[in-house]
């Protein structure tokens, strides 16, 4: 044991800079995959653990379209058994919003008439400020998801824009507030004092303007379709006002740490591998150089056990030091990026806590166990040293005959042929004579540019959202009129000003109800079909929200992914999840509740949509007026402006003469205002990635690069003897490495583009999008893949340094 131990020891001080490379390697995949691990068992868990403290609800109900009465829904739902209820909670509806002077634009403000606690369903928790039963007179409880976005602090003011005119109201308080906290979220519940909500909408208000809301809490979530069916009995009807269901409350506090754990740990899985074959790649060729001194070691006695052992207590040791503190740095990026995603979460100045304990204990396990079986896997190469040819050979002979041959090849011989420079034809002797690292290296340049690649487009796609905005399932008209006082609202004066307006190309307005759709009959059928497989599912009916448009989708820039926009009155486009939900495809029929009239509708096209996870539909204006003939609730009004430059000044003008009634903004400010946060969460984590692979693409070249020298230190020492430079020597080595990088960067371009998204859709499904809106420039891409060509060719460079330094007598007696 004694000879083990010395040679292992040996080993790590002799090649000091190798072993350190290999350590900062495996720490860095312990870093990712560790990370993703505990973003990925910590996020829901938070979310849940949140939930369950307050009592969170599994469905909000939301009355406002005076379809049911507010006090007799509530009343039936009190009666039911194993479903808690909130109080009826009463608010005004609002859009416009300033903070130190500056607009706060796209955002809905839900102004709250705040009951005495408990509220029985989705209690509020304070993060900051002072907690009273209800907000004191002339102040209000802000939610945390717009506080903290807008670096709000208590005991600023914010001002909103009602009907009778601005309200100056202060800050007393951030609350989590559950149900509309979540990141991205643009409505947002303002807790007002009661007797300011009612001294400023309850005595001037118009009978019906109030909006109520509901929360539930079923004993067994899996039992309310069951408590439904009895509604619809009892009441003759489906509920048709809105409905939140759980997955939309839950699904943007956990979409952004889902996409940052799937991209960590598939990209910590490949970087392990790449380290597990750095590893037996490194083991292989030390026993190729040195395998001489193992036939002489093995003809003195020491067992091919013994050997092995040496690697293994190695490369294990190596383990242990770069896994520990791989796993202790990834507990603090993991909570940096919850930090980030989940700030609407925390409560105080404390930071989001992570629970990584177990988490950390089996990843460090497994990835130890992986290293010390790769090594055993590739220094068991040794048991077949035989010492005889070992000492004549310096390798097996079958493999020196293979080398023999293997230079001896056709193309190998003519590289003088081709009168390519001396550099250049050593590079290339350098490639032909190591097959094996070769491949190693175009594997690694193909996955660091890949990367890359990858973060590279992911980012330019959200920064440039506006050129993509009808993929996503928003609509692609220049102007936005959002409609907060609908009561001081004239339709007929402001469409008679659009009209009037040289600058203004076309508008419409879009609506938004509550539905239920039934598929008839029960099956299953395919959904949407691509390139990448299609969706399909089956179910019998389904409550969702209906976007209304008056003005044609086309005209306001609608997309679909399959067939076309609604254009009559019995037509209907479905949303992803919708379709995969009724089982039904573009050609098919469903039945549909709208305003409370039972309507069939051919399905005229798919759409994807993040609003609403795509549990959603779309339909004509003149669908519901067949129901409901007076029907004209708009909420939004579409404006294209005839030169999309005037679109800003447009914008400004109408404000200014609409501010009463309405917020008027671009389309890049809406998209901006949703968006900039999902860029700020993710540039951080994915330039992290970029720069590890980068820094691993330095490494295992710089690594890869110093065994070769080794192994050809008599052949460098011959061509300083002939009389070339150092420099020249250099040279080759590193066009070599450039040479095999730029394939690899080539190669790993298209799978950044073209491969890895496919991965992200796997994700992004569930939440309504099967096909990325990718938006780039080749430019950008081509910059961002040749990174990974430039860490190849530095740390080649950099571990060629040994060949200036070093005398042409002693390259040779090496």
């Amino acid at each position: 044991m004694y000879a083990v131990w010395t040679l292992c020891r040996s080993r790590l001080a002799i090649n000091k800079t190798q072993n350190i490379f290999i350590a900062l390697l495996l720490l860095l995949a312990t870093l990712l995959i560790a990370t993703a691990a505990i973003l990925i068992t910590n996020t829901g868990n938070l979310f849940a653990d949140k939930h369950q403290k307050t009592h969170g609800s599994h469905q909000l109900l939301t009355l406002e379209k005076g379809i049911h009465d507010p006090q007799q829904v509530y009343a039936w739902w009190k009666a039911q058994t194993g479903v808690d209820v909130s109080k009826l909670l009463r608010y005004q509806t609002l859009s416009g919003m300033k903070y130190k002077g500056q607009d706060i634009p796209n955002m809905y403000l839900l102004m709250m008439d705040t009951p005495q606690p408990p509220f029985g369903v989705d209690e509020l928790i304070f993060a900051e400020g002072t907690a009273t039963p209800t907000p004191e007179h002339g102040t209000i409880w802000v939610p945390t998801s717009l506080a903290y976005t807008n670096g709000m602090a208590v005991g600023d003011t914010l001002q909103v824009q009602a009907g009778s005119g601005p309200l100056n109201l202060k800050i007393s308080a951030f609350v989590v507030d559950i149900p509309y906290g979540a990141p991205f979220s643009n409505t947002a519940r303002i807790w007002m004092n009661p007797q300011d909500y009612a001294d400023q909408w309850t005595t001037a208000a118009a009978a019906g303007k109030d909006g109520y809301m509901i929360g539930l809490r079923f004993a067994d979530y899996s039992e309310q379709l069951d408590d439904w069916g009895r509604f619809e009995q009892q009441w003759g009807t489906p509920y048709l006002e809105s409905k939140m269901e759980f997955e939309e409350i839950s699904s943007f506090y956990l979409i952004m740490n889902q996409v940052i754990g799937f991209i960590m740990i598939f990209l910590g899985i490949i970087m392990m591998l790449i380290a597990l074959f750095t590893v037996g790649f490194t083991i292989s060729d030390a026993i190729l150089a040195h395998y001489k001194t193992i036939g002489v070691l093995k003809a003195l006695g020491l067992s091919s056990s013994k050997m092995i052992s040496t690697y293994v207590l190695q490369y294990g040791f190596l383990a242990i030091l770069s896994i520990i503190p791989g796993l202790a740095l990834s507990r603090f990026l993991s909570g940096f990026i919850m930090n980030l995603s989940l700030s609407s979460l925390k409560t105080g100045t404390e930071a989001i806590p992570v629970n990584a304990a177990v988490t950390v204990l089996a990843v460090g396990l497994l990835l130890f166990g992986l290293v010390v079986l790769c090594a055993f896997f590739y220094a068991n190469k040794a048991r077949n040293v035989q010492p005889v040819q070992a000492i004549r050979f310096g390798m097996s002979e079958a493999d020196n005959n293979k080398q023999a041959r293997r230079m001896g090849t056709t193309l190998t011989s003519k590289l003088v042929d081709f009168h390519l420079p001396l550099a250049a034809a050593m590079g290339l002797r350098n490639i032909f004579k190591n097959g094996r690292s070769s491949a190693f290296m175009i594997v690694l340049t193909v996955t660091a540019s890949s990367v890359l690649v990858l973060g590279y487009i992911l980012l330019a796609s959200i920064m440039n959202i506006q050129q993509t905005a009808a993929k996503w399932g928003y609509d692609n008209a220049n102007v936005a009129a959002l409609l907060f006082n609908k009561t001081a609202f004239s339709q007929a004066k402001f469409e008679e000003a659009l009209q009037a307006d040289p600058r203004v190309k076309n508008f419409g307005w879009q609506a938004n109800l509550s539905s239920v759709i039934s598929s008839g009959v029960a099956g299953t059928e395919t959904v949407y079909s691509n390139d990448n497989g299609s969706i399909s599912a089956a179910s019998s009916s389904i409550s969702l929200n209906l976007t209304i448009v008056q003005g044609g989708y086309e005209q306001l820039g609608f997309e679909t992914i399959s067939g076309y926009n609604p254009r009559q009155k019995n037509e209907i486009a479905l949303g992803v999840n919708a379709a995969r939900n009724l089982g039904k495809s573009v050609g098919d029929t469903v039945d549909a509740y709208i305003a409370g009239h039972k309507q069939t509708l051919t399905v005229t096209g798919i759409y994807q949509a993040i609003a609403n996870m795509s549990n959603s539909a779309r339909v004509t204006a003149d669908a519901v007026r067949a129901a409901k003939p007076a029907f004209s609730d708009m909420d939004v009004y579409f404006i294209n402006a005839k030169n999309p430059a005037q679109s800003e000044a447009l914008a400004q003008d109408l404000n200014t003469r609409y501010k009463a009634s309405a917020t008027v903004v671009t389309q890049q400010m809406l998209l901006d205002s949703v968006f900039k946060e999902a860029t700020a969460i993710l540039i951080y984590p994915m330039s992290l990635m970029g720069l590890l692979f980068m820094v691993v693409t330095f490494l295992i070249t710089y690594s890869t690069c110093r065994i070769h020298m080794r192994k050809e230190g008599k052949t460098y020492g011959i061509y300083k003897s002939l009389g070339l430079t150092s420099f020249r020597i250099r040279l080759s080595i590193t066009l070599g490495i450039g040479i095999l990088s730029t394939l690899g960067a080539l190669i790993g371009l298209l799978a950044g583009v073209y491969a890895l998204p496919l991965l992200l859709e796997t994700i992004l499904s569930g939440y309504g999008i099967v096909a990325i809106p990718l938006t780039f420039s080749w430019a950008g891409v081509l910059v961002v893949s040749c990174l990974s060509i430039f860490s190849a060719a530095l740390g080649s460079w950099a571990s060629s340094k040994a060949i200036k330094q070093a005398t042409p007598r002693i390259l040779v007696m090496e």
